[in-house]
C-alpha cells in the first residue's frame, strides 16, 4: 500500500500500526504519539552521546536539535 502524497509504499507491519493507532481514543492516540515521539528522540540522543562522549548533555541537545532542523 502506498501512502497518500508520498508515493513510498507501507509494509504490512506499519500498515497494522496505523490500524491499531486508529482504534484508539484520540487521548489514547495522542499519548501514544507522544511516547513513540520520547522514544525517538530518547534514541537519536543516545545515537549523538556514542558519536560524541565529549559533549556535555547541554551540547547534546543542540547538536540534536540542529540534525533534526537540517535533516
Amino acid at each position: 500500500m502506498a501512502s497518500e502524497g508520498t508515493g513510498r509504499h507501507l509494509e504490512p507491519a506499519d500498515e497494522q500500526q496505523i490500524r491499531l493507532l486508529m482504534r484508539l481514543s484520540p487521548g489514547r492516540r495522542i499519548q501514544a504519539l507522544l511516547e513513540m515521539q520520547i522514544l525517538w528522540l530518547d534514541n537519536v540522543r543516545a545515537r549523538l552521546h556514542r558519536l560524541y562522549p565529549q559533549l556535555s548533555d547541554y551540547e547534546l541537545t543542540l547538536l540534536m536539535f540542529e540534525r533534526l532542523q537540517h535533516g
